[in-house]
């Protein structure tokens, strides 16, 4: 049943999504190429994470799958909302959940144009050697620790020159140089928080619609997902996240979860589980 569960969950998000494709990471040379690049913040990102690129969905293997088709039909619909929202929303959907960060960007410019573009070319040289180190040491050591001392390490003089280079050379526009970094500050982002609520929303809603009830570690459980480093520290205020799951639990409870123009997701997938006789809690409005 759990197999049959993850291929009619797939089947639904494809009908509304056409194409809609699902990968697996270990077969992906780009989503390698994404594991590197995550890998200072995030060593999970290869084998413990699902992620949506446009409406492919990449699991971490097929053998992950597998292992549990439930789990992976809980993900996969989580997913199919982002999918929906992202190609409701288009391309604000993408640079919203990344608004705080890309705001780097355009002050990295300015300061390349007003103040010197050496100490950027420096920084990005940098940069570029200690992902090609790090790249290497995977290669050669399972040691996490040293793979990351060796990249935090090439990292900080890159960011050593950075400083020196732009005091040398751009002067008082080394404070606009510094102020660049501040988009890195893990503030909340209430936008990609956003696009998470609904996601995870998903989860409850399937919680309770195929076992009749959310219980409140449920809820403690992903609290941490939201204040925690795994999206970058995107609601930081544990009350507030708490209120709203809360709020998100009350929804599918009373049904109102599946009304509006945004609940498509949340309805296709009630759907599903009733067609294969899941749904034990009431989903009506």
């Amino acid at each position: 049943m759990s197999k049959q569960l993850f291929d009619k969950v797939a089947e639904s998000i494809a009908k509304d999504h056409p194409s809609f494709k699902i990968r697996y990471k270990n077969e992906s040379r780009l989503m390698r190429l994404l594991a590197v690049l995550a890998y200072p913040f995030n060593e999970s990102f290869a084998d413990g994470y699902i992620t949506t690129l446009g409406s492919t969905v990449y699991f971490p293997s097929r053998e992950d799958v597998e292992q549990s088709y439930a789990h992976s039909a809980d993900t996969l619909a989580h997913e199919g909302v982002h999918i929906f929202d992202a190609e409701r929303h288009g391309v604000w959907f993408t640079l919203s959940y990344a608004l705080n960060q890309l705001a780097l960007l355009p002050l990295m410019i300015a300061f390349a144009i007003l103040g010197s573009w050496v100490p950027v070319v420096a920084l990005v040289g940098g940069t570029a050697l200690a992902y090609s180190a790090l790249w290497l040491m995977m290669k050669l050591t399972s040691n996490r620790d040293a793979r990351s001392l060796t990249f935090f390490a090439l990292v900080g003089l890159a960011g050593i020159s950075y400083l020196v280079l732009s005091v040398w050379l751009a002067h008082w526009w080394t404070i606009l140089g510094v102020a660049a970094f501040a988009p890195l500050i893990p503030v909340s982002s209430r936008l990609r928080a956003k696009w998470e609520y609904r996601g995870y929303a998903m989860g409850i809603a399937m919680q309770y619609w195929r076992f009749g009830s959310v219980p409140d570690s449920h809820i403690e459980h992903r609290i941490g997902t939201f204040t925690g480093p795994d999206y970058y520290f995107m609601d930081r205020n544990a009350e507030r996240v708490r209120d709203k799951l809360n709020d998100i639990r009350a929804s599918v409870i009373d049904g109102t979860i599946l009304l509006g123009a945004l609940a498509r997701p949340y309805q296709r997938t009630l759907d599903v589980l009733k067609d294969l006789g899941l749904v034990k809690g009431s989903a009506s409005a």
